[in-house]
């Protein structure tokens, strides 16, 4: 624990057009219903509050994306599409 707080870096929200760590981002899956994520490092990943690493296949997949763009992301269930429709 000590080496985690010595080592941490707190990393600002930026106001961006692509997707960083940091960022929150509203997806529509295939189905249309909405997703809501916060791209955060993996010592702070909670997914009862929507927060995933950015080192997941999700939070992999969505780094320096823009609004707009559709990503494919495999899953456990299988392939999985998504479409960036905000990101704040």
């Amino acid at each position: 624990l000590e080496t985690t707080l010595t080592d941490a870096t707190v990393v600002q929200h930026q106001e961006s057009t692509t997707v960083v760590i940091g960022s929150r981002v509203k997806l529509v899956n295939h189905d249309g219903e909405e997703e809501a994520y916060s791209i955060v490092g993996s010592a702070e990943v909670n997914a009862v509050e929507g927060k995933i690493s950015n080192e997941s296949p999700v939070g992999t997949a969505l780094l320096g994306r823009r609004v707009g763009e559709e990503i494919e992301v495999s899953v456990p269930l299988g392939i999985q599409r998504l479409k960036i429709v905000e990101i704040y």
